[in-house]
């Protein structure tokens, strides 16, 4: 055990925000922490850290564990470059390979070294290897590169990144710090494809614990191996992958509507048998079904409470012509101090109507600015680019820049949109913008509703060109999935700059990639793009024996199986999988149990308990959630050990 989390709360004058969180986290494993804005996940982690104390409850960590904590806006040191900024993560192992060399010249000179020195050598040797010390200084670099930086940005002072720049920095020396937790708030904001993919890999064989929030779907059903979801302030915990808690949790809820449903049907029954018999000659008989109805009110199962979703939507738009947007040898970039920087040369695109392109690419490769030549809003450096005949752009920009930061969401659409305030109201709420929200000062508003306000310009102004840079930024998983419904449904014309490979993939049917080294366009999806950019790096790699692999920093896999022979890795074997079948027998009982319980809830007999049997339904429920987490991580430990025994066979 890593961390324990026992009953924890915490409130902020009257709002209780966790009204009892329990959970614990194990070392080595990978845990997703989910929720909907505003459920708490960040005062949690909060409290994981310590910058707040719990008013109840505890949290215990291992003696020693050391924590790292990447925060969604973490501020990077200023007065440093970016590899001074990276290595102050890989400090200790630096300052041990330095210590090493001074040790190391000493004990060449026979005349200066003493057993002491021979001693200390030996054991911050043994540490060092342990630490994978002599691989810190091209870990720095390796990292560093992986996350978008150039050989060349290596001397960049911190005091000019950009904020996309700065988090990315703060993931590399956050990375290379190697704690035994490592809590990250949404680490794939800021980051391309290519950097995500790579964080991803990271993480997954990462030998620490990592405890991630993220509303990137794609990402968590990579590397989540468990689940934590916050709803209504509390934890309830969910086997992984991904995938496997969202079935859970559909089969859970669907269980527990019916269950109130049939509940709330019986308490009808009783009452109407009570208002009936009273007072009449079947009163004994009324008292009787009224405390049984009492009974059963004070203990029914609640139905799981439908959350808010975006309700929005884009009505028919007037048709444009065939051709959209035309770009012929385009050359895009900037000017600074008189010296042209070009990113995009000589491109050639065009989008027809209907079509709806997935922009991709590299940070600074320049793919919003080849959206803003495109809009007009910059000047291209060179050829040309125009929209088509009777083409109406809807344009949603990821900084907010159309946004008048003093004006309110209800000032913005009712003067600037020529919205009747009614309708404005009633379009905010589709949006989750409600009640004193819509007179707020838009400076004073989040990221997420900042985004759902753009969007509902945008569904007001019903384009048929739609433009979207980075819409998903800011927005929580249930959001990004009601913005991919409102997209499959949108008739016209579509072109979508995102790191949402999710979205991507339900959305996209031709592909735009803006590299560096050039512009690629590809005829067909997200997915069926990746597929063929995957298969064709494999196919490179193989013809070119010769080719030097780049070794990224790798921590040892196997750690906890080290001294174990063959012999001593079967019989583990044979008894990790005799407590993998126990578990699942443990499972099943308790599956049993609770739909036996269900049974007795929906048509409870004459000598059932409806209070007894509703409590031990609550009960049972729990005890499912304890035995899948058992389950899971005996299967986890099980597969562990097999992949060890693998290696040791290839070896």
């Amino acid at each position: 055990m890593l961390v324990s989390v026992s009953n924890v709360k915490k409130s902020f004058g009257p709002d209780e925000i966790l009204t009892g969180v329990t959970f614990r986290l194990e070392r080595g494993e990978k845990v997703a922490l989910v929720g909907r804005n505003g459920t708490g996940k960040s005062t949690l982690l909060k409290l994981l850290v310590g910058q707040y104390q719990p008013d109840e409850g505890a949290i215990v960590f291992q003696r020693g564990a050391k924590i790292a904590y990447l925060k969604q806006e973490m501020p990077v040191t200023t007065g440093r470059t970016v590899l001074e900024e990276a290595e102050k993560g890989a400090e200790e192992r630096l300052l041990l390979l330095e210590r090493l060399e001074t040790l190391s010249k000493k004990l060449e000179s026979t005349d200066q070294a003493d057993l002491d020195d021979l001693e200390e050598y030996a054991m911050l040797h043994e540490h060092f290897d342990e630490a994978s010390g002599f691989s810190a200084e091209r870990d720095v670099r390796t990292v560093l590169k992986r996350l978008g930086f150039t050989e060349d940005e290596f001397d960049k002072p911190t005091d000019v990144l950009s904020g996309g720049e700065k988090t990315r920095l703060a993931i590399a020396r956050i990375l290379l710090e190697e704690p035994d937790l490592l809590i990250l708030d949404e680490p794939t904001n800021h980051l391309d494809l290519q950097a995500t993919e790579w964080l991803e890999s990271w993480v997954t064989r990462y030998h620490g614990a990592v405890l991630l929030v993220s509303h990137d779907r794609t990402f968590l059903e990579s590397t989540a191996q468990r689940v934590l979801e916050m709803r209504d302030g509390s934890v309830t915990a969910y086997p992984g992958p991904f995938g496997k808690y969202l079935k859970l949790k559909e089969e859970e809820e669907a269980r527990l509507t019916e269950v109130a449903r049939r509940q709330e049907m019986e308490i009808a029954k009783l009452d109407e048998y009570v208002r009936r018999f009273m007072n009449s000659q079947r009163t004994a008989q009324a008292r009787g079904r009224l405390k049984q109805m009492n009974r059963l009110i004070e203990g029914k199962v609640e139905a799981p409470k439908g959350e808010k979703g975006i309700k929005g939507g884009f009505g028919d738009a007037k048709r444009s012509g065939d051709l959209v947007l035309e770009a012929k040898r385009l050359n895009v970039g900037f000017v600074d101090g008189g010296e042209e920087t070009v990113l995009i040369r000589d491109l050639d695109w065009t989008a027809r109507i209907g079509e709806r392109w997935g922009i991709i690419g590299q940070n600074g490769a320049g793919k919003s600015t080849l959206i803003k030549a495109c809009m007009g809003v910059i000047d291209p450096l060179d050829g040309q680019v125009r929209l088509g005949s009777n083409v109406v752009a809807g344009y949603f920009t990821q900084d907010a820049s159309d946004l008048d930061p003093e004006q309110s969401p209800l000032d913005t659409l009712v003067w600037d949109d020529d919205m009747k305030p009614a309708d404005a109201r009633n379009l905010l709420g589709r949006f989750l913008l409600q009640g004193d929200d819509v007179y707020r000062p838009i400076r004073t508003l989040s990221g997420g509703e900042k985004n759902k306000l753009s969007l509902a310009r945008l569904t007001n102004l019903n384009p048929n060109l739609l433009v979207l840079d980075e819409p998903t930024n800011h927005l929580d998983m249930a959001s990004r999935e009601a913005l991919a419904e409102i997209l499959r449904e949108y008739k016209g014309t579509l072109l979508l700059i995102s790191h949402d490979r999710w979205l991507l993939s339900e959305v996209a049917d031709q592909i735009l990639d803006v590299r560096k080294e050039g512009v690629i366009q590809y005829p067909g999806g997200y997915r069926d793009y990746r597929d063929r950019m995957m298969k064709d790096a494999g196919q490179a790699s193989a013809s070119s024996s010769q080719t030097q692999k780049v070794e990224d920093a790798k921590p040892d896999e196997f750690a906890e199986f080290a001294g174990l022979s063959p012999r001593d890795v079967s019989k583990q074997l044979a008894v990790r999988q005799k407590e993998l079948a126990e578990a699942e027998v443990a499972v099943e009982k308790a599956e049993t149990l609770l739909i036996e319980i269900e049974r007795k809830l929906a048509t409870p007999g004459g000598g059932d308990d409806v209070f007894e049997l509703s409590k031990k339904h609550q009960e049972t429920q729990k005890l499912i959630q304890q035995r899948l987490a058992e389950w899971e991580d005996r299967t986890h430990r099980l597969e562990r050990l097999e992949a060890f025994q693998a290696s040791f066979s290839k070896a």
